[in-house]
């Protein structure tokens, strides 16, 4: 080959080079290789694009020369591209304040969709805010879930502060903290699934209000009053939907109320020798459950201080209540504090103890849904993002209030990757990699040194 054969070679690899990174550049297609698909939109992200009957317009506020916001621009043409109802404006407001008066909008950061005559404010920059945005046009209700207050519960307007992380050739970036033992996280999730989420002081109201489509009570340490009760009760009556967490020990007084629905707190704790999290036999963890809607693809959760539950014996007629899952076989229940010092020196038979309760009420023509948990530490600030335990708080709200719909539809957090392994799951590797593979060596090496010896 001579030289004029090979510059004219490698003129045309470069002019092919050239011409097919020109080529890319106007075609919308990419492939997205990472792990989780983090530049990708979920499947659920998709469906609810899918029943877009219409034209949606996402018009997004930001700032020109901030790298902050060029994951949320990315993720916005990512939802033009997969649906040909969105199209997508884009507008630095600072550059343009007489479109942002013309939205009403006053803050970078601000998303809004319209479809129609209709119209909604997003301030998340996630896949889940802007995907809840445009269901929450695809369905004129709204519904509002009612938690108490006054009696020592998870509180949902918990602590939060901001904080700043440092990255290496990049600029701050703002964390929020929220306190460990509040339910914040929550109420920010259901908010986000386009629920209502406010705290209700019974002791002040002395009713429910009508626009309740669930009540919560969360893990009350104080007990409720008479008064308190009935208004529950009368809200049952009407037709309302309840869910209740414990903690280990304390049932708040509401004991009478749960067994007219099937389901009676023992005012104990259940203690897990089988399955608990990480050292932890006193969160004891669970991988198996009953087949029910809520428990779906549920991973593995679990549930710092719980107490035990137990159905009536024998359930009426107009009851249908279900245990989902219960402690393994290898557990005990100790009835104060005191006792688990000297558990060790027990003899308590350990068996199997439930731990979660549904019930579906039809009386008298009224029906009602309830929800029962031992323990409600596993959906506070500090818990609810572990393994399995936003994705079975949110499928128990959803369940309860019938939106079925909204079931795979939850806020996904992209953390470092973490493995939280239960006791058995340590166990079995400390023996694999500890015990096990350099036990194969060492017998390989004795092998090998009395083979060379006689020989």
């Amino acid at each position: 080959m001579n030289k004029l054969s090979a510059f004219i070679i490698a003129a045309s690899l470069v002019v092919g080079v050239f011409f097919v990174n020109l080529i890319a550049g106007e075609l919308d297609f990419r492939i997205d290789t990472t792990r989780d698909s983090l530049y990708s939109l979920s499947t659920q992200s998709k469906d609810i694009l899918n029943q877009l009957d219409g034209e949606v317009k996402i018009v997004h506020f930001y700032i020109q020369n901030d790298p902050r916001y060029r994951p949320t621009i990315e993720l916005l043409k990512e939802y033009q591209r997969s649906s040909p109802h969105v199209t997508v404006e884009l507008y630095d407001i600072n550059s343009n304040p007489s479109v942002a008066d013309r939205y009403n909008v006053r803050f970078h950061g601000t998303t809004v969709i319209t479809k129609g005559d209709r119209t909604v404010d997003i301030y998340g920059s996630d896949e889940v805010s802007i995907s809840n945005g445009i269901y929450q046009l695809l369905h004129d209700s709204e519904k509002k879930i009612y938690f108490t207050g006054g009696h020592g519960e998870f509180d949902i307007e918990s602590r939060v502060s901001e904080d700043h992380l440092e990255l290496e050739g990049e600029e701050d970036r703002p964390i929020f903290l929220h306190q460990k033992q509040g339910m914040l996280k929550l109420k920010e999730t259901l908010e986000l699934m386009s629920f209502e989420a406010e705290k209700l002081y019974l002791q002040r109201e002395g009713r429910v209000p009508d626009d309740a489509d669930l009540l919560v009570i969360a893990s009350p340490m104080e007990p409720f009053l008479k008064m308190e009760i009935e208004a529950i009760r009368e809200y049952l009556n009407n037709g309302g939907n309840l869910l209740v967490t414990l903690r280990p020990f304390i049932d708040g007084e509401l004991s009478g109320l749960l067994e007219e629905y099937g389901v009676i707190p023992q005012n104990n704790m259940v203690i897990d020798f089988g399955n608990h999290f990480w050292n932890d036999a006193m969160a004891p963890a669970v991988g198996s459950y009953e087949e029910h809607i809520i428990t779906q693809d549920l991973s593995l959760t679990f549930y710092p201080g719980i107490q035990e539950l137990q159905l009536v014996d024998p359930v009426p007629s107009y009851l249908d209540p279900l245990i989902l899952f219960r402690s393994t076989d290898r557990s005990v229940t100790v009835n104060s504090p005191s006792e688990i010092e000297n558990l060790r020196n027990s003899d308590i038979a350990p068996r199997s103890f439930d731990l979660m309760a549904v019930v579906e009420s039809n009386r008298d023509g009224t029906e009602n849904r309830l929800a029962v948990i031992g323990s409600g530490s596993f959906a506070t600030n500090e818990y609810l993002n572990y393994l399995g335990n936003q994705r079975l708080i949110t499928n128990t709200i959803n369940w309860l209030m019938d939106e079925q719909v909204l079931l795979d539809l939850e806020p996904v957090t992209y953390e470092l990757p973490v493995i939280n392994l239960t006791n058995r799951q340590l166990r079995n590797t400390f023996i694999l990699s500890s015990i096990l593979i350099p036990g194969l060596f060492v017998i390989g090496g004795i092998a090998v040194w009395y083979r060379r010896r006689r020989e």
